[in-house]
């Protein structure tokens, strides 16, 4: 079998379908725009109503920060001898978003 191709004939056809696109250009624009805004929208809503998984749940509940008790008795001890870092701690204690 042999197929022939009629260049002529093709590029008629080219020339009908690209009048008809840029007739109709915006619209197809819009749409494009629209359906994509559709789809963005769906995919937040469907992220926003989403449950975490048991695993994540279990790996951010293990992940509490603990505070060495040494620690916390060496700064009390530090506080009650130093009159300097006793001030400091109590104006930090009475404004704590001043820097």
């Amino acid at each position: 079998m042999k197929t022939s191709i009629n260049i002529k004939s093709l590029s008629t056809k080219l020339n009908r379908y690209t009048r008809l696109a840029s007739t109709h250009a915006t619209f197809i624009v819009i749409i494009v725009i629209l359906l994509t805004y559709l789809l963005v929208v769906w995919r937040i809503s469907s992220l926003a109503t989403a449950e975490p998984s048991a695993e994540s749940e279990t790996s951010t509940t293990n992940n509490i920060p603990r505070v060495n008790k040494k620690a916390v008795e060496q700064i009390l001890k530090l506080e009650e001898n130093n009159s300097e870092v006793r001030s400091l701690f109590n104006e930090a204690r009475n404004n704590p978003f001043q820097e």
